[in-house]
């Protein structure tokens, strides 16, 4: 009776084992399904062909491409018909029309001709003095402009420079056939003042009648910066790892930047944007395994969500918060979980609270919905997903005090939803590896005719610029 039992535990354990095993083989080979874990947290994100309803929401965000890009120039309109763009937007439109290719909303024939005239006139940009981008440019003949989009010298974001260039990698692995050109695009810039040694990014502006440089990123965007320049080989020690501090948001530890920003002149924000794109394009590590970026960026992604989904299952307030544009003053809005020293906080450029303005984020909602396959997701897009013109585009958001529309038209908001489904269609991440041969890596090689513009190969870590 004994052996009896024994041989009945034995081949229970093993049956046990068995479909353990099999359960895992059919989770890690189902389409559809991936966990993003941290800690006792685990949430499926969405992957899997798009729904008919999804194909239209795609078709919708494309929508704003097709009547906000110049055909002299091939640049997209930052807003709907304003004619005004910077170097983070431009990487967006990369993303935006790399996405579209693999949607199927365009055809080989428009996205050879789209990205060549993109490709023309990136290769031409005009640079300030110091051979950097310059922040902002005028999308109808690509000259360099400042805010009322009048000729004009700014200056230079690292964090802007750094979005671009993830545009281009992203454009150059799924298309590698046009890499050289991308390539190309930035071996013309003076790196010099873009990153030191060290990682720290820098951005510039005019002081005494001259550029000069000053240190550039919050967390979050510090590191999602770092981790792009990191992708050509650029260092990014200091800027993965900013100084930080965590604060208690409804019993939930988000870590925030612990720089001034009266020193600073950044605000002190915490938003989803930096986060979500983190999450669609490198998994929250950089290819190579960057475990700095896989437990600082993953944690702090999983937090930020969580504060967010705890806050609409305690009080009801569906809550997706980002920055956003306003059509009237103050024009651009920190929409934040915490943002200089208060959870919740709506600042204006202006530097006032505008509590009234708090925005269900459609920009947000689509990051999310994707990395998040959860029940406070599926509210936030039934909530989101009419949110649009459908002859224009995705709209900023809804207010969340009254429910009323934000119809501000974005390039970056319609540019996220079409990141945002290709990751879906995609079964993951945007980047998964890195191009072994290329033309930048051949031009850095050249030991006769390098570049000498602050390239990887120039740098020496913790050492002066060269």
């Amino acid at each position: 009776m004994l052996k009896t039992v024994r041989i009945f535990r034995l081949a229970l354990l093993l049956l046990i084992a068995a479909a353990l095993a099999f359960g895992f083989a059919w989770l890690n080979r189902t389409p559809g399904v991936r966990y993003v874990s941290s800690g006792a947290w685990h949430y499926p994100g969405r992957m899997g062909d798009l729904t008919d309803e999804e194909r239209q929401w795609a078709e919708v965000a494309w929508r704003y491409f097709k009547n906000n890009t110049q055909a002299g120039t091939g640049l997209t309109n930052a807003s709907d018909n304003r004619p005004v763009t910077n170097l983070w937007q431009i990487g967006d439109s990369l993303i935006a029309l790399t996405a579209a290719r693999q949607l199927g909303l365009v055809d080989e024939v428009e996205f050879d001709d789209r990205l060549t005239r993109l490709l023309a006139t990136l290769n031409q940009l005009p640079l300030t003095g110091l051979k950097t981008p310059n922040l902002l440019y005028n999308t109808t003949n690509a000259a360099m402009v400042d805010y009322s989009n009048k000729p004009a010298t700014l200056g230079w974001s690292a964090q802007d420079i750094a979005r671009l260039m993830t545009g281009l990698r992203i454009v150059a692995l799924w298309h590698p056939i046009y890499s050289e050109y991308l390539d190309r695009i930035i071996l013309r810039w003076n790196f010099c003042n873009v990153v030191d040694n060290n990682g720290q990014l820098l951005r510039g502006g005019m002081r005494d009648g001259k550029l000069t440089p000053q240190p550039e990123g919050r967390l979050g965007y510090s590191e999602y910066g770092a981790a792009a320049l990191a992708l050509w080989g650029f260092p990014s020690e200091k800027s993965v790892t900013p100084p930080y501090q965590s604060v208690i948001v409804d019993g939930i530890a988000i870590d925030v930047d612990a720089r001034d920003p009266r020193t600073t002149y950044t605000p002190a924000v915490v938003t989803n944007t930096p986060y979500v794109l983190g999450g669609l394009e490198y998994g929250w590590q950089t290819p190579g395994n960057d475990t700095t970026l896989l437990t600082a960026q993953r944690q702090r992604a999983q937090n930020i969500y969580r504060v967010q989904e705890q806050r609409w299952q305690t009080l009801k307030i569906l809550t997706a918060r980002d920055e956003y544009n306003l059509n009237a003053a103050p024009w651009h809005i920190y929409d934040t979980v915490f943002g200089n020293g208060y959870a919740w906080n709506t600042l204006g450029d202006d530097g006032n609270f505008y509590p009234s303005r708090a925005l269900v984020s459609t920009r947000a909602v689509f990051g999310l919905w994707t990395l998040w396959d959860t029940g406070f997701t599926d509210a936030l897009m039934a909530m989101t997903r009419l949110t649009r013109d459908n002859q224009r585009g995705w709209y900023e958001g809804r207010f969340e005090a009254t429910g009323g529309y934000n119809r501000m038209i974005t390039l970056t908001t319609n540019a996220m939803v079409l990141e945002a489904l290709m990751y879906k269609s995609n079964y993951g991440p945007l980047i998964r590896s890195l191009p072994q041969e290329s033309y930048f890596n051949t031009r850095l090689s050249d030991v006769f005719n390098p570049p000498r513009l602050c390239m990887p190969q120039e740098r020496k870590p913790g050492g002066p610029q060269p």
